[in-house]
């Protein structure tokens, strides 16, 4: 089974987007996948365009939504941190209970976290932990911006020193015109100085833009890396 967890370098970097891309690719190839957003803060639970939403219909599964996304939080905050100002604990065995879940029947599954790997999740476990707990590798969205190569290194330091397989890093435009010395020079640093890892490209594409779209700039640029089951050769 192929497990994913993504997670982002910041807030806001197109962790979703990619998701839903990566999520397209492995059922183009015939696999029954999941997706799951085990915690969202900062949304309405009948919000259409949340993460949970979209990750679940690019998935093509009629999981429960309150399966794909078992932990809603109104504050758009860390949840550990949304969680002490509710008053209330959050239920690990409620996130449990649902990876178990989607993870039945199912070639892939694909685990979005919120914000950068040490967000909180509770005060003595973070993404990462979570991530280890459930076996995942790791795709690390960057946003093309400057700071990304002290943000990009610390996170694959980080995921390192958690146990975490990185498959990948995922260089994402910020925006349709991109330009500044930083963003036109940040791929080739991260490729150098993150070898053997691999540091993908991904422009920025308008929303209007159909997935089918997305997917074959993906399948372009070596996104076929990320999904490769554990057993295949690494490019």
């Amino acid at each position: 089974m192929i497990r994913l967890g993504i997670t982002g370098t910041d807030t806001d970097v197109g962790k979703t987007m990619i998701g839903t891309v990566l999520l397209a690719m492995m059922r183009n190839r015939g696999l029954r996948v999941a997706a799951m957003k085990p915690i969202e803060t900062g949304v309405k639970a009948d919000d259409p365009e949340s993460d949970a939403v979209r990750l679940r219909d690019a998935a093509g599964q009629n999981d429960p939504l309150d399966t794909v996304r078992p932990i809603l939080m109104a504050e758009p905050l860390a949840p550990w941190v949304a969680a002490s100002r509710s008053g209330g604990l959050l239920d690990l065995n409620a996130l449990e209970t649902a990876f178990q879940t989607l993870s039945e029947g199912r070639d892939a599954i694909l685990v979005e976290g919120a914000g950068g790997l040490l967000v909180p999740v509770t005060r003595d476990l973070a993404w990462d932990g979570l991530f280890v707990g459930w076996g995942l590798d790791l795709v690390v969205v960057a946003g093309n911006r400057l700071g990304a190569l002290n943000h990009t290194l610390l996170t694959v330091r980080a995921a390192h020193d958690a146990g975490l397989r990185v498959r990948g890093v995922v260089l994402n435009a910020m925006g349709p015109d991109p330009r500044g010395i930083a963003i036109s020079t940040n791929l080739e640093a991260l490729v150098e100085l993150l070898d053997p890892v691999p540091v993908l490209p991904f422009p920025w594409i308008r929303k209007d833009r159909p997935i089918e779209y997305a997917v074959e700039i993906a399948e372009e640029n070596g996104f076929e890396t990320l999904i490769a089951p554990r057993n295949a050769p690494e490019k």
